[in-house]
């Protein structure tokens, strides 16, 4: 019972959420948080970030190292005390604390930090640049459901038409008012309508995983498309020419302001191979000091001696008499361990230097060939972004007008085969005409109202191209 239940309630859960409307917005969105690419932008702005904030503690911080040593030696060694032999084992310790700082290196650490500003700024604008071009990508899988979808619905209608026509024929055929064969050719032709629509059919469920998989969804589930009512198409760019649009066009691409700031950054790297040419000055300084097992354990503290009589020789006019010399004996003694020794061997330095380049075996000058080289590389790049964005917007906006063109023709053959097919109809139904007339008008109208239904959508889609060079929300 248990088992059941809960087969009943997943059941219904599963088909709530298979139902579940979505939106382009709402495609749009999820495929942005999902997609693989846009995450890989994203990270790379944390490494330019990551670059920067390096750059910044370069210029104002300094570098700082400590470091420490614990020796034993055995044997004849020198003791670090006095600088003396002795045979015996030693033990000693050294730290030292050592820190630099640049003052000056021709400007490099301030340009490296201005090009890592540059360059997390292009990285950012690359995941704009691809989460747009992802949002159109998915707009145009979404356009294509909702094509699929409306496709499936004229299908439906065209079936119960001929279901329609072949009620009314089979009477008639039973009363004797008309052939066998029209009954016959009413049912083949019900036939190919019922094909057509599961053509139709599998054409939605192409398009729609074709969406997902632009979303980065699994296709463990379905989803619905939200169904938008277009009774009339707003094209703005009608008396627009391709001039205007490229105009604004290239100060609203992202790809095209993160060309512009890579050709920055690259202007920056010629400053900074420039700055091997001149001298760097920096700024050290350090602290140290060291303990040996073999210094005294004792020494005098200084504070209180007595007088010593101390026989230091003879008179040279008479040898038996002796010359007596007073000697300060220490009474008083510290201690002289560890961190005693440690605060008397206690040293600092502070140095200033100055490296000034003489000859570096051309590095410096083939630095700023190279930095040179690649900001004509990255000014190429700059123009050929910005000419192939003209041609694309070229072909978009002829694409366009072709669509338009195509749209506006196929509303007009609509509305005449519609008419011819009602006038072919009332002739049918009055026995005036034969079946496979009306076959044939019915297949012509069916056929040019799936081409208005394409026509349209791609209607929409080149408007919406337009839009995304523009930077324009894709709203349907």
């Amino acid at each position: 019972m248990k088992y059941s239940l809960l087969l009943v309630l997943l059941s219904l859960i599963s088909t709530s959420y298979a139902q579940e409307t979505w939106s382009l917005q709402k495609c749009i969105n999820y495929g942005i948080e999902n997609n693989i690419t846009i995450k890989q932008r994203q990270v790379q702005v944390e490494a330019t970030s990551s670059t920067l904030q390096q750059s910044k503690e370069s210029r104002f911080a300094p570098q700082l190292s400590a470091s420490g040593s614990q020796v034993r030696r055995s044997g004849r060694s020198i003791n670090p005390f006095n600088n003396q032999f002795v045979t015996q084992s030693v033990n000693s310790t050294s730290v030292s604390l050592n820190g630099n700082i640049t003052l000056f290196n021709g400007f490099s650490t301030v340009n490296s930090i201005e090009q890592n500003k540059l360059d997390q700024k292009a990285a950012t604008l690359d995941v704009e640049q691809t989460k747009r071009d992802i949002s159109l990508n998915i707009a145009n899988a979404y356009l294509q459901v909702l094509l699929a979808q409306e496709l499936l619905e004229a299908n439906k209608a065209q079936i119960e038409v001929t279901k329609n026509q072949l009620d009314r024929t089979e009477k008639l055929f039973k009363a004797g008012s008309v052939a066998e064969t029209q009954v016959l050719n009413l049912k083949a032709q019900l036939a190919n309508d019922e094909v057509n629509m599961v053509t139709a059919q599998n054409q939605v469920s192409l398009t729609k995983l074709n969406l997902m998989q632009q979303m980065n969804m699994p296709a463990v589930q379905s989803i619905e498309a939200e169904k938008v009512q277009i009774a009339t198409i707003t094209n703005e760019y009608a008396t627009t020419t391709t001039s205007q649009i490229f105009e604004v066009a290239e100060k609203n691409q992202y790809n095209l302001q993160s060309a512009d700031l890579r050709i920055q950054s690259a202007e920056r790297s010629i400053e900074i191979a420039r700055a091997g040419l001149y001298p760097t000055l920096t700024l050290s300084g350090g602290l140290s000091s060291a303990y040996s097992s073999a210094a005294p354990d004792r020494l005098p503290d200084g504070t209180e001696t007595i007088s010593v009589p101390v026989t230091i020789g003879t008179l040279a006019s008479n040898p038996n008499e002796s010359v007596i010399a007073f000697q300060q004996i220490p009474v008083k003694f510290k201690e002289n361990g560890f961190f005693n020794q440690m605060n008397f061997n206690r040293s600092t330095f502070v140095a200033l230097n100055l490296n000034v380049p003489i000859y570096s075996q051309g590095r410096t000058r083939n630095a700023t060939t190279q930095a040179k080289i690649q900001q004509k590389n990255q000014t190429y790049q700059s123009q050929l972004l910005r000419q192939q964005l003209r041609q694309t917007i070229e072909q978009a906006f002829n694409d366009m007008k072709l669509s338009q063109s195509n749209f506006e023709a196929r509303q007009k053959q609509v509305e005449s085969l519609d008419l011819n097919f009602k006038a072919v109809e009332n002739r049918f139904n009055a026995g005036a005409t034969n079946i496979i007339d009306y076959n044939l008008a019915k297949i012509n109208l069916d056929q040019a109202k799936t081409n208005l239904i394409r026509s349209k959508y791609e209607y929409i889609f080149r408007i919406k191209v337009l839009d995304f060079y523009l930077n324009k929300p894709l709203n349907l």
